[in-house]
């Protein structure tokens, strides 16, 4: 099997998937030919890295053309507005996954799912959200991914009917913090904390336009890394509300590179610590920075939402949050939500363990990544992560 990875076959493969021209502009193309260089430079991805990542390559950019394809030929979609969108960011591993989920469990929401952000096009039907056919054979690739990678699993799950990050969306613009954090990707991750997301946002903006158009609702989405791009986010969605979830960053950060570490043996030939070393600290530390100067000149728009607060009394918390919204609390969403809670114990695939001295960091080492945030959420527990 061929190790390397080029531009002109993902592009092709990409064309006879679809039987589509290219993509209708070209802001996809930087980013893909960076990751392609990198690849080629660093040499780290497995044989089985390299096919995952191929796949991965093409099935981004057969979507893209897909929702192209689509919009050429359902035009008025475009047309509807995408009014009050929800986003839910923050560091890494501070709650954003169970926040979504929640969120997701009132009917009166409209999320992002999983096997959605795959299959953009055609729409599910009305009403057929979680049995389309897609969905349907997306739950059959989790029971095979419990199965294979039980650790990962224990550390984040994601459900095919259930809410996902629109990472999967702007990777179709090939602008995305996923690839730098699965892959040794040095140039590439350093651009993407830079780059400007406007055409990424805009082509994420079109695909909820598209589902959107068969099964309508006040979107909440989910992403971490809109952290980085919040101002972009403001930008493009100008009526958009934000909620920024809050945690201990020495926490957090143990508990992602756990997460990340794991994650990355499924593509890599090893880990990389010095990649995760070299490129992690300041990555996670600008999830905080970024929201933090953006919350003082749009405080009205931000909702701070702290990690302990939502563990200790998840359904009190969330009743604040409608009530900061202005949307209205209902017996259908406390049920929905307290029924997932009771079906989705924290620990209920394993327990994830982790430590700051486990990745060679000390609080002292990282305390001045995080000192100014933690002037203004002061919510470090003073307990080793």
């Amino acid at each position: 099997m061929s190790t390397s990875l080029t531009f002109e076959e993902i592009v092709n493969a990409a064309r006879g998937q679809t039987g589509l021209p290219d993509p209708d502009t070209d802001s996809w193309r930087e980013g893909l030919e960076m990751l392609l260089r990198d690849h080629a430079k660093t040499q780290s991805l497995s044989d089985r890295g390299t096919a995952i990542m191929r796949a991965r390559y093409v099935a981004a950019l057969a979507t893209r053309m897909r929702v192209d394809d689509y919009l050429r030929r359902h035009p008025g979609v475009a047309l509807a507005p995408v009014k009050r969108p929800v986003f839910i960011l923050g560091m890494v591993r501070t709650g954003t996954t169970m926040v979504s989920y929640l969120m997701d469990a009132d009917p009166a929401n409209r999320s992002l799912l999983k096997w959605e952000a795959y299959e953009v096009t055609p729409p599910a039907a009305p009403g057929a959200l979680r049995t389309d056919s897609r969905c349907l054979a997306e739950k059959a690739r989790d029971a095979q991914m419990i199965a294979a990678n039980p650790q990962g699993v224990a550390q984040h799950f994601e459900a095919a009917d259930g809410p996902t990050e629109c990472v999967h969306l702007v990777a179709q613009d090939f602008r995305t913090m996923m690839y730098g954090v699965m892959c040794s990707v040095p140039m590439y991750h350093d651009r993407m904390l830079f780059c400007d997301m406007t055409p990424a946002f805009a082509h994420r903006k079109r695909v909820l336009q598209i589902l959107q158009s068969t099964n309508p609702g006040r979107w909440v989405l989910k992403m971490p890394s809109d952290s980085l791009f919040i101002r972009d986010l403001f930008a493009s969605f100008p009526d958009a509300k934000v909620i920024w979830t809050h945690r201990d960053p020495f926490a957090a950060f143990a508990s992602s590179m756990s997460m990340r570490g794991n994650s990355r043996r499924l593509f890599n030939k090893d880990m990389d610590l010095a990649y995760m070393r070299d490129k992690f600290p300041l990555q996670l530390a600008l999830h905080l920075k970024r929201p933090l100067t953006m919350s003082r000149e749009r405080p009205g728009d931000i909702y701070h939402l702290y990690y302990d607060d939502l563990m200790a009394d998840p359904i009190a918390q969330m009743k604040k949050v409608y009530a900061w919204l202005g949307d209205t609390w209902t017996d259908a969403a406390e049920t929905g939500m307290r029924e997932w809670l009771r079906e989705n114990p924290q620990g209920r695939f394993g327990a994830h363990r982790y430590s700051l001295a486990q990745w060679g960091y000390t609080r002292q080492e990282l305390a001045p990544y995080f000192s100014e945030y933690l002037k203004v959420h002061p919510v470090a527990t003073g307990a080793e992560a």
